[in-house]
């Protein structure tokens, strides 16, 4: 029987005076550059190639396993998207003496946040005091660029202002650029791995894994272009395991389809979903409501699944609410994370505009027949106010324009604490005009 120590002591030995040639590379060599391993019977022996033949074949191995290449037929179903921005959340900076650092920055009023703008650049902008500033930010310690600014939450039974981070490369993409997958795609790449470029089109939202695959293949290569993004963004290799085409299918309108999120179609954000889909593209429901045909939904809450999170986050628990469209930007046709807020069911219908029934008068005016007069009438929660009957039709909405913007002030200030500052704004602030 063979002594194992005895084949230990002399392998040691050989290493301390012999050499021995490398298979892969022919070279006479130490046979201290050899490695030393077991045997199948634990007998220990040296490798038939040297370490540096060997790590070269590792390293070559790995290289070729992990060589990212996608298929000629990859179909592109997710592409590069960026958000239309509402004209008037755009800051006019003319007056101000702030300098734009390019020629397309704007800076956008970040409807959650008081007196903020953003621009597509990441800067932010602050109102106080009479006087635009901009805000000086800090990094922390992964590069990462934040502001403090004051946020409307609702906590403790109301609105209130509370202090809190803004990520800039986070508030970019959240207001700049259509996320496909905001239940997954929480990482940010910004282009060459520089976290102090928080431009626009230099962010893209990923999730996990397609980031990893983005920042190895850029330390290797140098290359994250556009392009190659796109191909990780739709290469199924790289999407959450519950992910699958199905979930990208119109189900909804032959446009809205239901994402990772999805679970049945009989909860309160799914249902809530399918009527703003339907209001928007169901030509049926035009023939009966025509006031909704030109509406749309925005590109990113045709995927029920981001409406979802918006949905759940924003809606306030025990608290019957409306999601209206039509406060915060008047003759707003689109339904999207910056146009719409949950109100009471009372302050949705103050803005209910009744055009279908009027024909041609002013809004808030009907012509009595048998008195030959314009009468001026408003109605809330389905009580018709009587205002005066006038000769004109003119005179008629000069009274209805007069009552029910102070009606609508009003309202605001009794619901101001149930009410999102924006909407309370929105109120304080509106003009109703003769071609409502």
């Amino acid at each position: 029987m063979i002594d194992k120590n005895i084949i230990s002591k002399n392998v040691n030995e050989i290493g301390e005076n012999e050499t021995k040639i490398c298979k892969k590379c022919g070279r006479l060599l130490p046979i201290a550059k050899f490695r030393l391993v077991k045997g199948q019977f634990h007998n220990p022996y040296y490798l038939g190639h040297c370490k540096e033949c060997e790590y070269k074949y590792q390293r070559g191995y790995l290289e070729e396993k992990n060589k990212i290449e996608f298929s000629d037929s990859l179909e592109i179903l997710i592409e590069r998207k960026y958000k239309s921005i509402k004209k008037e959340r755009i800051l006019d900076i003319s007056s101000t003496g702030i300098i734009p650092i390019g020629t397309d920055e704007m800076f956008i009023k970040l409807m959650e946040c008081k007196n903020t703008w953003l621009s597509n650049y990441g800067r932010a902008i602050k109102y106080a005091n009479g006087k635009y500033t901009l805000l000086k930010g800090n990094y922390d310690s992964n590069g990462a660029l934040r502001y403090t600014v004051q946020k409307n939450v609702f906590f403790d039974g109301k609105w209130n202002w509370k202090r809190v981070d803004l990520w800039a490369a986070k508030a970019v993409v959240e207001e700049f650029i259509v996320n496909p997958d905001k239940a997954n795609n929480i990482y940010i790449w910004h282009s060459g791995y520089d976290k102090e470029d928080n431009y626009y089109k230099n962010l893209y939202p990923l999730n996990q894994e397609q980031y990893r695959i983005v920042k190895r293949h850029f330390k290797e290569t140098g290359d994250d272009s556009e392009k190659f993004i796109v191909k990780v963004m739709n290469d199924i290799r790289y999407m959450p395991d519950n992910w699958s085409k199905e979930l990208l299918e119109p189900v909804m309108c032959g446009l809205g389809y239901r994402g990772v999120l999805y679970e049945n179609g009989k909860i309160e954000s799914y249902l809530r979903w399918h009527d703003m889909m339907n209001r928007c593209y169901n030509k049926n429901f035009h023939e009966k409501h025509p006031q909704y045909k030109d509406c749309t939904v925005c590109e990113e809450w045709l995927n029920y699944s981001n409406f979802k999170l918006w949905y759940d986050q924003n809606k306030i628990a025990g608290m019957k609410l409306d999601l209206d469209k039509d406060i915060l930007f008047k003759g707003n046709k689109e339904y999207s994370p910056a146009t719409v807020a949950f109100v009471p069911h009372e302050i949705n219908t103050l803005f209910v505009n009744g055009k279908k029934n009027r024909g041609d008068l002013p809004i808030g005016v009907h012509y009595d027949k048998e008195r030959d007069k314009f009468r001026a009438e408003m109605s809330f929660m389905g009580q018709a106010i009587k205002l005066g009957r006038f000769d004109t039709a003119e005179l008629a909405f000069a009274r209805y324009k007069e009552y029910k913007e102070d009606f609508i002030k009003d309202i605001a200030e009794q619901y101001k604490a149930e009410i999102p500052d924006k909407v309370y704004q929105a109120m304080m602030n509106w003009v109703i005009e003769i071609t409502d």
